[in-house]
């Protein structure tokens, strides 16, 4: 998912799915956000943002974090942000968006904190 402005990624790890947007998120480039979060939403386990490459970010930005979180939590998973750079790290603070979604330092902090919270088909086969 690409454009010149902003491209997002979606990877698969052990624990989660990282979505990795690098670049300008706001109106304009918000549906590739928007795709990449879908895709990672759909398939069925937590979900990381990973900011590190994120250089700008607006309310559109935040508002599809807000609409994906509120679709893992109906399915018992979670959504995190991790390495927001400094500019977007500011706005979060300002937004105290911290305390919507958790903003981790690293993706290994992200790690330790989903480890061990089951998503909705983990804690079904344990209980079978």
């Amino acid at each position: 998912m690409e454009n010149t402005l902003l491209n997002c990624r979606v990877d698969e790890v052990s624990f989660a799915h990282i979505v990795r947007p690098h670049g300008e998120i706001d109106l304009s480039t918000v549906p590739i956000l928007r795709r990449a979060l879908t895709e990672a939403v759909s398939l069925g386990r937590h979900v990381i943002v990973d900011l590190s490459e994120a250089t700008f970010i607006d309310s559109t930005g935040f508002r599809e974090f807000l609409i994906h979180r509120r679709a893992c939590r109906e399915d018992d998973r979670l959504m995190v942000l991790v390495n927001p750079t400094d500019r977007v790290r500011r706005v979060i603070d300002t937004l105290n968006f911290f305390q919507m979604i958790p903003v981790l330092p690293t993706i290994e902090a992200a790690q330790t904190s989903l480890k061990g919270v089951p998503t909705k088909g983990e804690a079904v086969k344990r209980n079978r």
